[in-house]
């Protein structure tokens, strides 16, 4: 491990303690005081287009005063994300608390929405023509169909590439009742991928890491997970995916159905499925050109996520699951941390069970659940491996098995009851004649047939 890792290693240990008792409350005052300077100052300007022509020099003072925000913040926390969230405003991490009035605040929201933008991210600080520019954009009349879309290559073409425009975002807030879910789970799980998409081409790009997007999707994953079998569900989602998503988006699913077996609050769910999120992130940097190889993907990771500044709880345990999402349950004498140890079991059992091109995956699905059963203790957490055992079953969502009726049967549910814990729904996929159903045949294994042996990748 090189020394940039080892003194990443270094600082990470001289702030846990600070991390474990809250964020980093010094840091956060300074966010949050230029945050609120900086927001007010956005909202200034946009209020002054409505009677100024952006060329009047009543507008030179507040545009060297916004940039000069935009040098404080950037110094700071390196990229500077400003989100709107209803009548909310976070920069970063961090939420800003306004002197004023509410409905200040949610006209400058407003003034966003119009180009259905939720958030701006600063990649760079800007000079006070490309401030000027900006301004003008955002004052401007919305396209009628694709108004991001098309504010987003305006200020690609006039050179403001690194100012990057975020879709309006839905946040659960504490205290508010859950988020009504318009969308089901699928729909949900799918569009997972461009966020993922988008989060990983910024890093590789050598952008400061933005979790908030990332974050507002795994919410909305663990609002509509709440009343579903998730397990499945993501399963018979998952081909529709790019390749690419496929496994991260696996491992935050199954990560979070163990940590609420674990009994964590919804906003810890929310810290653990950001870190699944990014737990691979390693695997998609570049070094000479060259993709990074696997046996450093963990230390190209921590280079990448460490560059977000400040150190908060979320932003450690996501740091230290990069780093030790791989490693046993006893690690040179120290358990690695509770998301690592999530992960770890998560990413495994995907890793063992995933199709692969013309040949399969490496292991059926409860055969895998065997193998890992074996280690327990050493490799994995025996109790979080028993708390993920209970949510898939003894024949886990995907398990091909062969009937005592004669028929082929792919299990499409986890546990339903502890009396079902053998005995999953299954999908008819061939009949003892070895005809296909033409239409869907489902059978209830604790009603009716039995399994008498697992299909296994090699038959």
């Amino acid at each position: 491990m090189n020394e940039e890792i080892q003194s990443a290693q270094q600082e990470l240990g001289k702030t846990i303690e600070q991390a474990r008792a809250g964020e980093d409350k010094a840091l956060a005052r300074q966010v949050r005081e230029a945050g609120e300077q900086f927001a007010r100052q956005l909202y200034g300007l946009l209020r002054m287009t409505r009677i100024h022509d952006l060329e009047n020099r009543a507008f030179e003072q507040p545009v060297r005063e916004l940039r000069a925000s935009l040098q404080r913040l950037w110094d700071l926390l390196g990229a500077i994300h400003l989100v709107c969230v209803e009548d909310q405003v976070y920069v970063n991490d961090v939420r800003i608390r306004f002197d004023l009035a509410s409905d200040h605040i949610t006209s400058m929201v407003d003034d966003l929405k119009v180009h259905a933008v939720g958030g701006i991210s600063f990649n760079e600080v800007l000079d006070e023509s490309q401030i000027k520019f900006l301004i003008t954009c955002l004052a401007a009349r919305p396209h009628p169909t694709m108004p991001r879309t098309t504010l987003q290559k305006k200020l690609i073409d006039a050179g403001l590439g690194t100012v990057d425009l975020q879709a309006v975002f839905r946040f659960r807030l504490k205290g508010e009742s859950e988020v009504s879910v318009n969308r089901e789970f699928a729909d949900v799980y799918q569009s997972s991928a461009g966020v993922v998409a988008d989060a990983y081409a910024n890093l590789v790009a050598n952008r400061v890491p933005n979790p908030l997007p990332i974050r507002r999707i795994t919410n909305e994953l663990i609002d509509t997970a709440k009343s579903i079998d998730s397990a499945t569900m993501a399963r018979e989602v998952d081909e529709s995916l790019p390749n690419f998503a496929r496994h991260t988006l696996m491992v935050t699913n199954l990560s979070i159905l163990i940590g609420r077996g674990a009994g964590l609050s919804d906003a810890a769910l929310g810290d653990l499925g950001v870190a699944a999120m990014y737990h691979d992130i390693g695997m998609s940097m570049k070094e000479d050109g060259y993709r990074v190889p696997y046996e450093r993907h963990t230390g190209a990771g921590l280079r990448s996520l460490i560059k977000q500044r400040g150190f908060h709880e979320a932003k450690i345990r996501r740091l230290l699951t990069v780093i030790e999402h791989h490693r046993p349950n006893n690690f040179q004498g120290r358990r690695p941390t509770l998301f690592s140890r999530i992960i770890h079991i998560a990413d495994d059992y995907d890793i063992l069970t995933r199709y692969r091109p013309n040949r399969g995956p490496i292991l059926s699905h409860p055969d895998t659940v065997t193998r890992m059963a074996s280690v327990v203790g050493t490799e994995y957490d025996s109790v979080l491996f028993q708390l993920f055992v209970n949510a898939i079953g003894l024949f886990p969502p995907g398990s091909v098995l062969r009937l005592a009726s004669g028929r082929l049967v792919i299990s499409i549910s986890g546990v339903r009851s502890r009396e079902t814990f053998d005995k999953p729904l299954c999908r008819v996929v061939m009949r003892p004649d070895r005809s296909r159903p033409k239409t869907e045949e489902v059978v209830d294994l604790a009603r009716e047939d039995r399994i008498i042996r697992v299909v296994r990748p090699s038959a």
